[in-house]
């Protein structure tokens, strides 16, 4: 069974949200639960911010402007917008006379809403920059730094060069491990799985996925790799032999509060008027964008030659991956488009099956409201004549109304 396709019923009034799944080794489908309501899955994001520093750097591109902006003119915290960060070593024991790829590996690492607050002429370099910065780190957790490494700089995961540095102090380290949340589930029909483990309780937990589903039972989102650690259970208030669940941990990752009329406008099926998004925050438009990249139906282009994108609402860079999916496919559709091509992505773009004229209307409102908003490589376009360049590269005709 491909869960993706699957359609998850329950023989209850109540309608059913979420299963509990996982798959054996063998590909057998293991349903632990079925579930009416998920509390704590919607949390405050608290990201962790931290303190690196980037030595004996030779920045270039738009790291190399906020470099000398803060060096030499205000001294200002600069936002660097994204970072990421490829550390190349050799392996222990490979042979580098042999393949590459058994005689070298790599670290990916992405510093999250990096700002740089700090900037001299580097201490082992005086040609060269040692740059202090502040972000979220996210990276590989149990590794120690490796030795002989090169350690390259990008304009976000999967963008453009932006330099290079000697080394990064601060990124390798012994982080403080945060258990995700405690989460607990209501209303829940156990499988025998699950019901055999009720009975019989054990320390750790199975790693499963969580399914939400809409109302006719199709699959909207998924939340992998959640581990199934029941503390306690009780009959559930919901009644009809249904049990509410407390987990010792929910997902890692979880959607913020303002997405939750997002997952509840989803619920009630595949949106079928126009402009739905519109009405969300910014947060909560990015978690709609996910919605469409999920769905099965949201990548289905348009027959018409030409789309008409209303740009009314376009006011941030959500709003606008919204409004170009929705022109390109419909209420609720996505344009499956690689936008980190915008950050130097050398994929180029994405080409659509057959090229079409795109009519955007109120052009003036994304214009007006992203004009500080920049991503390429050099740090000097605007977002929305990036957009433009990339929908021309790919040829898509743009008609600005």
């Amino acid at each position: 069974m491909v869960v993706e396709e699957a359609v998850w019923t329950w023989e209850r009034a109540l309608p059913l949200k979420y299963v509990l799944v996982s798959e054996e080794w063998d590909g057998e489908l293991i349903v632990w639960a079925r579930c009416a309501e998920a509390d704590g899955l919607f949390v405050e994001s608290g990201p962790r911010r931290e303190r690196v520093t980037l030595v004996g750097c030779a920045p270039t591109g738009r790291l190399l402007k906020a470099a000398e902006q803060t060096c030499h003119r205000s001294g200002e915290p600069v936002d660097l917008g994204a970072l990421g960060l490829v550390v190349d070593f050799p392996v222990p024991g490979g042979d580098p006379e042999g393949d590459p790829f058994d005689a070298y590996d790599d670290d990916h690492w992405e510093l999250l809403a990096p700002v740089l607050i700090g900037c001299g002429p580097s201490n082992v370099d005086a040609s060269l920059f040692d740059l202090v910065v502040e972000a979220e780190v996210d990276g590989p957790v149990w590794r120690g730094e490796p030795a002989d490494a090169e350690w390259r700089l990008f304009n976000g995961a999967g963008g453009g060069s932006l330099g290079e540095c000697l080394r990064v102090e601060g990124l390798y380290g012994n982080r403080p491990f945060s258990a995700s949340p405690p989460m607990q589930l209501i209303g829940c029909e156990p499988g025998e799985r699950l019901l055999h483990r009720l009975v019989r309780p054990r320390g750790d937990g199975d790693r499963v996925t969580l399914l939400a589903v809409d109302r006719t039972g199709r699959v909207v989102r998924q939340q992998e790799h959640m581990p199934l650690q029941v503390v306690a259970s009780r009959p559930s208030a919901l009644g009809g032999a249904l049990v509410d669940l407390w987990l010792a941990e929910g997902p890692a990752v979880r959607p913020v509060p303002e997405a939750r009329p997002v997952w509840d406008t989803w619920f009630e099926g595949p949106p079928t008027e126009p402009g739905a998004w519109a009405a969300f925050t910014s947060e909560g438009r990015a978690e709609w964008v996910a919605f469409t990249a999920a769905s099965q139906d949201a990548g289905r282009p348009l027959p018409d030659p030409v789309r008409h994108l209303d740009g009314r609402h376009v006011t941030d860079v959500p709003g606008l991956v919204c409004a170009i999916g929705e022109a390109v496919a419909g209420p609720g559709g996505h344009y499956p488009q690689c936008w980190h091509t915008l950050r130097g992505c050398p994929c180029g773009g994405n080409l659509p099956p057959t090229p079409f004229t795109l009519v955007w209307h109120d052009a003036e409102v994304a214009r007006r409201a992203l004009a500080s908003v920049s991503v390429d490589t050099a740090g000097e376009t605007p977002y929305v004549d990036d957009v433009l360049r990339l929908l021309a590269h790919v040829g898509i005709t743009v008609e600005l109304r």
